[in-house]
Parts: structure tokens; C-alpha cells; sequence
């Protein structure tokens, strides 16, 4: 048996493949590629392909994760390029580590999540208002010492408390051509009751008279480790940045 663990975005349309979908796409993909993926027994084997956390359906990432089990040794570097080949569009292999006996958990190593949200793309002088609103509310977000949302859920409504994860959030522009896209960054903790990005929009949202615009788009940039000025991903080691336009080396 060998482990692999691996590091993969899930971009563009393939952001509206469920995570229930997401072995069976996994395993067309390790057939296709004619790797021996290691099955598991009893009445119906399934592909030993797991993934630690589930991402919330329409949601963009970079920084996703599955542990592979083959059944007998593969050349990773060639082996995952056939596997990436596969993938469907917008689904790719960036990164990958061979699990030695006796490693922690995957699961345990994904201890907060860089989050990004990304505004729509406009002119200099609207994006550095969107700017300046955002750093205010992210100030006041962690002056705060509760912030509470509430969650419409069928079964009923649900408050939780989004202030204890929030570790660390920036906001900064991001040149698109010749336009700039208002960018938040948020680094939230994994352990404890889960946070989504939609809570800490929300809770931003009520900290001023006037509605917080809903981002483009939602990402998770990575999982790891928080750090100052950003978060150590599990796999690489490497630091991704809190502010995307700080270096990884000037973090």
C-alpha cells in the first residue's frame, strides 16, 4: 500500500460538482489514468479516496484535499500529472506528498482555512471606496468581542457566534487589467463549531447601517496552519499570504 496525499484546486464549472459526486469523478479520473487505487472490502468496495472536509457547493478553491491509497507503488510525479490529465476542467493537482507510516491525520493537520472574498471587478475610485468600507468593517469585526449571525435552516433557525474564529482578516485591491477587484482575506479556525464564509460576510454585514454587497465569488486558498500575516499550508509548508499582495517571503 502506498499513501498519497494531495493538494488540488476546484475552479470554474466544476464548482457546482457536489461533494457527494466528488469520489465518483475522482475514480473515473484513477481509472482512466490506469492507476491501482486500493478498494476497500465487504459487500461494496469503494475507492480508498478521501477527502477531509467538504466545500460548500458554488464555492471556488485552490486549496482543497484527498488522500489517496494505491494498492501497489506509483511513480507520484508521473503517475499524478496522468491522474491531473483526467480531471475535468478546473480540477487540478497542484501539489502532492507521500504519507509515511505512522503520520497524523490529514484532518488534524487542517487546523484554519485562508478564505477569499472577491468583489466585482469596477473603476479605481469605486474599488478604493469598497476598500476603505471593508477595512472598517473588518475593524470592527475584531474590536468586537461577539458576533453573532443567525442561520435560516429548515429545522429551525440557528445563532452562532462568528467572532472566536476569525484570527486574522485583511482586505486589499487586486489589479484585473485595467480595473481592480476589492479583495477580503480571512484566516478562520477549523477546530470548534464551523464557520462558513457566508457567516462572516453576514456578521460584517450588520456591524453598519449599510448592506455589505455580496462577493463574486468565494475561495478557499488553503488549509494549514495559522501563522503571523497569514497561514502555513499543510502539505508545502509555505506561507500564503494574508494580504494577496504581500510576498510569501515578506510574510
Amino acid at each position: 500500500m502506498q499513501r498519497i496525499r494531495v493538494r488540488y484546486t476546484k475552479e470554474g464549472r466544476v464548482r457546482y460538482i457536489s461533494a457527494r459526486d466528488l469520489t465518483s469523478v475522482w475514480e473515473r479520473g484513477l481509472r482512466r489514468a490506469g492507476l491501482p487505487i486500493a478498494y476497500s472490502e465487504g459487500f461494496s468496495p469503494h475507492p480508498k479516496v478521501s477527502f477531509p472536509d467538504a466545500l460548500p457547493l458554488g464555492f471556488a478553491s485552490t486549496g482543497e484535499y484527498a488522500e489517496l491509497t494505491f494498492a501497489a507503488p506509483i511513480d507520484p510525479g508521473t503517475g499524478l500529472a496522468r491522474l491531473s490529465a483526467t480531471l475535468p476542467i478546473g480540477m487540478d493537482i497542484s501539489t502532492y506528498v507521500t504519507v509515511p507510516e505512522g503520520a497524523r491525520k490529514l484532518a488534524s493537520q487542517l487546523k484554519a482555512t485562508l478564505w477569499e472574498f472577491e468583489g466585482a471587478t469596477t473603476d479605481d475610485t469605486s474599488a478604493r471606496d469598497a476598500l476603505t468600507e471593508l477595512e472598517h468593517r473588518a475593524a470592527m469585526l475584531l474590536a468586537a468581542e461577539h458576533a453573532e449571525v443567525v442561520r435560516h435552516r429548515p429545522k429551525g433557525d440557528m445563532t452562532v457566534d462568528v467572532r472566536p474564529a476569525v484570527i486574522a482578516i485583511a482586505a486589499t485591491l487586486r489589479p484585473t487589467g485595467e480595473q481592480v477587484v476589492p479583495v477580503l482575506r480571512a484566516v478562520l479556525r477549523n477546530d470548534g463549531p464551523t464557520i462558513r464564509p457566508t457567516d462572516l460576510h453576514n456578521a460584517m454585514g450588520v456591524l453598519a447601517p449599510d448592506p455589505l454587497p455580496e462577493p463574486r465569488l468565494y475561495r478557499r486558498v488553503a488549509q494549514g496552519e495559522a501563522v503571523d500575516h497569514g497561514l502555513q499550508e499543510a502539505l508545502t509548508q509555505q506561507i500564503e499570504p494574508l494580504s494577496p499582495d504581500r510576498s510569501a517571503e515578506a510574510a
